[in-house]
């Protein structure tokens, strides 16, 4: 009997949305893998290297977060940034993870944002997010197996130097040297991001 590979979603606010919680956690179902949930709540005293310095972030296959997450006034770094940026913040120093922002201001096709679930709507919850995640999720596993195939395969190369595969593979695996990049390496990123955005 073939053992599933195992996914882990995390989702990461500072103030949990039942809807989506009660959905990744009950609802949302993989015949393919084991999918492994849990949830970080974002205390934004700590700022976002918080969310960078986490054992639970940093090994999350795929990561749904708040757009506004870090927007609010407990914010402890004058710099405040959306989760859209904070993704690309995410990307830099954990390559491999998939990250899903979600919103509720609605779709915003620009920056992929998955609009959140409605009270009141003609449809549950489970319906709803069924119609705008449920595939989003299915892709971001998609591209996560498809890079642990391609690590295996780098493995057994051996006109790679190892060091990089090693490296590659580490972070594949959640294992990440974060100390390569500073906290001002990022809070330049950020400025970059909101001069872009102005």
């Amino acid at each position: 009997m073939n053992v599933k590979e195992k996914i882990k979603i995390v989702y990461i606010d500072d103030d949990r949305d039942e809807a989506i919680s009660e959905y990744l956690e009950e609802d949302y179902q993989n015949e393919h893998y084991d999918v492994e949930y849990s949830e970080v709540e974002f205390e934004g005293e700590k700022g976002y290297e918080s969310l960078l310095d986490s054992s639970e972030v940093a090994s999350a296959n795929v990561i749904l977060i708040d757009s506004k997450l870090f927007e609010n006034d407990s914010i402890k770094n004058r710099g405040k940034f959306s989760g859209e940026e904070f993704r690309m913040i995410l990307r830099k120093v954990f390559p491999f993870i998939e990250v899903l922002v979600i919103s509720q201001n609605g779709e915003n096709k620009d920056y992929d944002i998955i609009p959140k679930y409605r009270s009141g709507s003609a449809q549950t919850p489970k319906e709803y997010y069924d119609g705008v995640l449920k595939d989003k999720i299915e892709e971001s596993i998609n591209r996560i197996i498809t890079f642990r195939n391609i690590s295996k395969k780098l493995e057994n190369n051996s006109g790679i130097e190892k060091f990089l595969v090693e490296k590659a593979v580490n972070s594949l695996n959640g294992i990440n040297v974060y100390e390569d990049l500073s906290k001002k390496d990022i809070d330049d990123l950020i400025a970059v991001f909101q001069s872009i955005e102005e």
